[in-house]
């Protein structure tokens, strides 16, 4: 319910589909790892990952005119970001998935 006590609009045909797009990307994300780890280590398969990611934004911000300068403390503060949200989670699914597989089905 909203404030005015009246019901939200149940969700359309377009939140259903990016709902259904999310799981896919979000979920064939850990498919994909599980197969790459058969032939990388989890931390090159990370390296491999985090650099593609951090190249194609690079490329985006090159090619919209958007490249920040650079100093130091900007250069800080993104190398713990990328530490904190991209590299120890995806290190940390990484090892996982080698141990335990996203998939319940393939559990023995």
């Amino acid at each position: 319910m909203t404030e005015e006590g009246k019901a939200r609009p149940a969700m359309g045909a377009r939140e259903w589909g990016l709902l259904i797009a999310l799981s896919v990307v979000w979920g064939g994300s850990f498919f994909f790892v599980e197969v790459a780890l058969a032939d990388f280590p989890p931390f090159t398969l990370v390296l491999g990952r985090v650099g593609l990611a951090a190249a194609c934004l690079w490329l985006f911000l090159a090619a919209s005119g958007r490249i920040p300068r650079l100093d130091a403390r900007l250069c800080g503060a993104f190398l713990v970001m990328g530490a904190l949200n991209n590299a120890l989670p995806f290190s940390l699914i990484a090892c996982g998935v080698r141990f335990i597989s996203p998939a319940p089905w393939r559990r023995s």
